[in-house]
């Protein structure tokens, strides 16, 4: 998209809005496209000139509409993507600081800042994964306790899966408590990935909940305002069973997407390809939030997993044997607290229930990575800065991993230009 936005003499930005999801899409515009241009037998050139000349209907052919299938096959029921582009926008105040980077390119001769917008879509499909969840009530205290299939690696699977067994039962979160995985308790479980995981655990755990509660319906009617200690104390006395084993499989309506919009500003030293993230502002679609404090941790920590595969994490191998040769810090560099934007800013977006997630929420975990690209891209544009400024502003591509010595080389520094 960037060399077709250099190519239109349009901003990336431009180009990216055209492309972004939309409902209302006439389905398989641009196979009506590719057949317009076979029947005109035209030429890459014609191609071009038509493009210019048909802006408005292209765009029109390239914006994607409520039911339109993807071209993984996929059909879109909801999409909030233009909402968060425009949104982010707003907030994050993108013409006045772009502004201001264009500003600042011009007063500095060997720093310069770049700014991308990027948006970020991911797909959510648990129909092949299951998970076993069982809820045991202890009739001592009341006290719940919740074996789920998920394994917990910092993402918040235990305590999303405690607040979902604790509005469902309608008891304090302080009474439940999650107990180990284990496959004697829990068989037969899926991979814990795709970000579906903590979706599918809650789900079965909520389900497993109202089996618990239909069980002791007749025993809350006949002790009303009794405390849930002396209730559950009573409906071990009646027989109650207290213990709920359920399998959570295919248990949500079906396949949905995760939307997220990231601006990015960096800041790269021209002589030395040093770069720094001085600011992301990150607006990401999390349908109503189970917990939004977990939440926001996924999309900060998943960008930043993203930011390394995008500027730090380049592997080397042995030409002759294939041998991986970064196999520890000194070759190979994870992002660490430094690399972290000095101004980070995340926020979800308001108001935007799913009604294809548990309790309307959207996975979190993995979704971010997709956006942090907009460092990648926001360096690039420094790049550009300190090209043009030497009268080389002809397009090029940076790969992934941006490393610093790839940023310097990029930027064409040669000791001519070393003068006072």
């Amino acid at each position: 998209m960037e060399h077709v936005a250099r190519k239109l003499n349009k901003t990336p930005e431009e180009v990216r809005e055209i492309n972004l999801y939309r409902k209302g899409q006439v389905k398989n515009g641009s196979e009506k496209t590719a057949r317009k241009y076979k029947r005109l037998n035209c030429t890459g050139k014609d191609r071009y000139e038509m493009a210019q000349k048909t802006r408005r209907e292209s765009k029109k052919i390239k914006l994607y509409r409520k039911g339109q299938i993807t071209p993984l096959g996929y059909t879109i029921p909801y999409c909030n993507i233009r909402r968060l582009w425009k949104e982010l926008q707003q907030s994050a105040e993108f013409a006045k600081r772009k502004v201001e980077v264009e500003s600042f390119n011009k007063a500095n001769r060997w720093r310069k800042r770049g700014l991308a917008l990027c948006p970020g879509k991911f797909n959510i499909d648990p129909q092949t994964q299951t998970f076993t969840v069982l809820v045991t009530v202890y009739k001592a205290d009341g006290t719940v306790a919740v074996t789920h299939g998920g394994i917990e690696m910092g993402q918040g699977i235990n305590v999303k899966v405690a607040q979902v067994a604790a509005r469902t039962l309608g008891i304090p979160m302080e009474k439940v408590t999650i107990k180990q995985n284990t496959t004697h308790v829990s068989p037969n479980g899926s991979i814990t990935g795709g970000s579906i995981t903590s979706d599918l655990c809650c789900k079965g755990t909520m389900e497993a909940c109202e089996i618990l509660n239909r069980r002791l319906a007749p025993v809350k009617e006949q002790m009303k305002k009794a405390p849930w200690p002396q209730m559950i104390a009573s409906a071990a006395l009646q027989k109650v069973d207290l213990s709920v084993k359920h399998m959570a499989s295919n248990t949500i309506a079906g396949f949905y997407v995760s939307y997220g919009v990231a601006l990015a500003e960096a800041e790269i030293d021209v002589l030395t390809g040093e770069r720094l993230i001085k600011r992301c502002d990150i607006l990401f679609d999390c349908g109503e939030s189970i917990n939004p404090d977990v939440d926001v941790g996924q999309v900060e920590g998943a960008f930043m997993m993203g930011v390394g595969l995008w500027l730090h994490e380049k592997q080397y191998f042995d030409h002759h044997t294939g041998q991986e040769l970064s196999t520890g810090t000194w070759t190979y560099k994870p992002p660490t607290t430094k690399d972290i934007p000095i101004d980070f800013r995340v926020a979800l977006l308001k108001d935007a229930p799913n009604p294809l997630g548990v309790l309307n929420s959207k996975a979190s975990g993995e979704p971010p990575a997709t956006m942090a690209c907009s460092c990648l891209f926001a360096v690039k544009h420094a790049i550009e800065a300190a090209r043009k400024e030497i009268g080389k502003d002809q397009h090029f591509t940076l790969d992934g991993p941006a490393t610093v010595e790839h940023i310097q080389l990029h930027c064409l520094v040669d000791h001519a230009q070393m003068t006072l």
